[in-house]
């Protein structure tokens, strides 16, 4: 068949639109940015995303209300007197569709299974391609050097170095003697000194006002990259009661006056001197959605948790002798007594050379017992990425992720319009959570934007001796992570159900619905056993072994023993003696009751239930088995074109290589190959024809008569070529042949032989 003239005027229009463009971009004389192009590519994108949601569907409306109102009639349709009819297409066209037939047998005339594979083939590609780019788009946001910078941080202020001590090693909370004379004053305020306020001239003063001439740098001594963004900001959490009991602590909002006491009453020069005064002051907050969505969490610590918005704050100072009037102002006053039950260390920290900012957050927790647990957090994001800072594949991949996207979302709203009874359908409903959590994404990727721009503008504004909140950005951040995860989670669990069409993925699939009830009252009972032996584990040991100090760590422990050291060969650091705290014969029970009753015997009676369901489920698929095409017999009948025009691709061409022999030498050498491919695979043939020989009669039957019917569907695809290959030598341009009284030879020139004689009558 030729081209069409739309096609024609189609390909002529886009070559002159190429050549233009590339003569414009070549000799005009302006050459984009890189920055100015992305925002260009971008603003394209963003356009013809606006236009496929919104425009497109304002123009849809506005022409079903025109054609509604007012209705056009239909041009008739006419045939053109002058056209001829041309043999050579008509026999292009009939050898195409017998082609067709030859691939197409009987098992693919089921027009509802074809409907259901055809369904699964755009299901398949929508949805590998979206999970596909949803990877691709978690993988170039990952940055090593993330990790990196946090672990180092993690060492550099939990442990001790050559110039901090860490905060692993505060241990304990002083209280400060008082002495009559100077002299005792001056050795009792540095014998007994708080280590907490050790810990802060040492590590988060001196550290970070460093002597230039020692370190040839100002600021931090550990990295000269990494500078301090605003000041360091101290929270304590305080109790109104000191005995403790097994609800959660009543934390103190009480105003006081410096040392703690009451009752308070507001100075003239409060304001004046408001470093002194606001360190017995609750902390203040106005509320708004933003803080009460980002900021309204609490921190996980040893011994409960701690809210966010509460507590009291002060602040150190922009210069280290400022910094040190605090801390002694703090440490003569009592900030830190008998009530104070957590501490908490905030500040941020900025590498511009990698971009990275780093939120650091060390907890305190005071034990009834005068004790200290300590923990160190540490927060490394990129905030300040704009477009001309994210790279191509970063852009591509952002690109497409939209369009799939957006894809996606038509696609389910158009099943929906058409059929609403099908959005209570349970997978119909994992899409809609799809698509929810991913406009959940992109509106947490505009207030990520939001955030920084705002945080931009404080930095600009700010001045050394503010204390800049971060924490809002960085849990936006976090948010998006776990919004991520939970895509990727749901993405997956939808793409089994695609996958569906696979006899592996079946059997899973039912071996999990019919053992599931099994599995599930197993479980129960080894979660139970597991919560029993974790319990009777923490009672005599809980106070000498940390993993299990806790019911709640202890069953987990159990668990976690039960699960990775037997299942996956994984070795535990637990230690068989802390078993024993309770004494050796219980301790030794427990291991064994853990080890072998559990571990062992309930892991394998678990295996077994699931084998055996798995086995009963293969051989109802086999009694279940029917004739009928496999996915990709169907994918390869529908996209035969496509297949085939992947023929005539050159690198997936076969070409024939003479090797420096004759034709004749290389077919001899080509049959010599296949007799010996078919002695190795003598004993495979063997095995086919018993399995031939043990088909049913009717599987016989229906075998030879789809070998009759290929056969003559082959010989009619040959009649055609022969009659294509006789009207395109003797015949005209259209296919038309000759008459046969048109001929040019003569009858008298015929020799005798070949002359009609005329029959003799009997």
């Amino acid at each position: 068949m030729g081209i069409s003239k739309t096609m024609v005027f189609f390909i002529f229009t886009t070559v002159i639109v190429l050549i233009c463009l590339v003569i414009i971009a070549m000799y005009c004389g302006f050459n984009h940015e890189p920055k100015k192009f992305k925002y260009m590519v971008v603003t394209v994108v963003i356009v013809l995303l606006l236009q496929a949601i919104i425009f497109d569907l304002i123009k849809f409306a506005v022409l079903a209300i025109d054609y509604a109102t007012w209705p056009q009639e239909d041009a008739a349709y006419t045939v053109d007197g002058t056209s001829r009819f041309d043999y050579i297409v008509y026999l292009k066209i009939r050898l195409l569709s017998l082609r067709s037939e030859l691939l197409i047998t009987d098992e693919h005339r089921n027009e509802q299974l074809n409907m259901k594979y055809s369904r699964i083939a755009r299901e398949l590609f929508l949805y590998g391609s979206y999970f596909f780019l949803l990877l691709m788009v978690v993988l170039v946001g990952q940055d090593q050097i993330l990790y990196h910078n946090t672990h180092a941080m993690e060492r550099l202020f939990h442990h001790n170095t050559s110039q901090t001590i860490g905060l692993n090693n505060v241990n304990f909370l002083r209280k400060v003697r008082r002495a009559e004379h100077l002299e005792m004053a001056m050795i009792s305020m540095v014998e007994s000194i708080p280590q907490i306020y050790t810990f802060l001239n040492i590590t988060m003063v001196d550290a970070f006002f460093v002597n230039p001439k020692t370190y040839k740098h100002d600021g931090w001594w550990a990295i000269e990259q990494n500078q301090r963004m605003g000041v360091v900001r101290l929270r304590q959490m305080r109790v109104k009661d000191c005995h403790y009991g097994l609800g959660r602590p009543n934390w103190e909002n009480m105003t006081f006056q410096p040392e703690w006491k009451l009752p308070y009453h507001r100075m003239h020069y409060s304001r004046k001197y408001w470093r002194i005064y606001d360190p017995f002051r609750p902390m203040r907050h106005t509320p708004s959605f933003m803080d009460g969505l980002l900021l309204n969490f609490k921190h996980n610590g040893h011994i409960t948790d701690y809210p966010e918005l509460a507590g009291y704050c002060t602040y150190l100072m922009s210069t280290k002798i400022n910094c040190i009037k605090v801390i002694e102002f703090l440490s003569s006053n009592s900030w830190l007594d008998s009530r104070t039950k957590v501490l908490f260390i905030d500040f941020t920290l900025f590498n511009a050379d990698a971009n990275v900012f780093t939120r650091i957050t060390m907890r305190i927790e005071i034990t009834p017992f005068g004790t200290l647990l300590t923990n160190t957090d540490v927060d490394s994001v990129r905030m300040l990425e704009h477009l001309d800072q994210k790279s191509a594949l970063e852009l591509c991949v952002f690109i497409f992720y939209l369009v799939l996207v957006v894809q996606f979302t038509r696609r389910l709203l158009t099943k929906v319009w058409y059929s609403p009874k099908c959005i209570a359908e349970a997978w119909n409903i994992v899409d809609m959570i799809i698509c929810l959590l991913n406009l959940l994404l992109m509106i947490l990727f505009v207030v990520r934007e939001v955030e920084n721009e705002a945080l931009i503008e404080r930095i600009e504004l700010a001045t050394q001796a503010q204390y800049l909140k971060f924490q809002r950005p960085i849990r936006i951040h976090l948010l998006i992570a776990v919004v991520k995860g939970f895509l990727i989670g749901i993405t997956t669990l939808r793409l089994w159900k695609v996958l569906q069409f696979a006899t592996v993925f079946q059997h899973f699939t039912r071996t999990l619905s019919s053992a599931w009830q099994a599995v599930a009252s197993l479980g129960v009972i080894i979660v139970i056993l597991l919560m029993a032996i974790g319990i009777a584990l923490a009672v005599p040991n809980g106070n000498n072994a940390e993993l299990f100090q806790h019911l709640v760590k202890a069953t987990t422990t159990c668990l976690w023993y039960y699960d990775f050291r037997y299942t996956m060969g994984f070795n535990s650091n637990i230690k068989p003696s802390e078993f024993f705290h309770g004494g050796l014969y219980i301790g030794l029970l427990f291991y064994l009751v853990l080890v072998f009753l559990v571990a062992i015997l309930m892991i394998n009676v678990f295996a077994s239930v699931i084998f055996q369901y798995f086995n009963t489920t293969g051989r109802i698929l086999k009694e279940q088995h029917y004739r009928r095409i496999s996915f990709f017999q169907f994918l390869r009948v529908e996209y035969a074109d496509f297949f085939h025009r992947l023929r005539w691709l050159r690198c997936l061409r076969s070409k024939y290589h003479r090797d420096g022999k004759s034709v004749h030498e290389n077919v001899e050498a080509s049959l010599k190959r296949l007799e010996e491919k078919n002695r190795v695979w003598d004993e495979p043939s063997r095995r086919y024809i018993q399995q031939v020989n043990l088909m049913e009669p009717e599987d016989h039957q229906e075998d030879y008569h789809r070998r009759v019917e290929r056969l003559f569907k082959i010989q009619a695809i040959l009649i055609v070529q022969i009659e294509m290959l006789e009207r395109m030598l003797l015949g005209d341009e259209y296919g038309n042949l000759p008459p046969e009284t048109d001929s040019d030879s003569d009858p008298e020139e015929m020799p005798e032989m070949y002359r009609r004689r005329p029959k003799t009558p009997k």
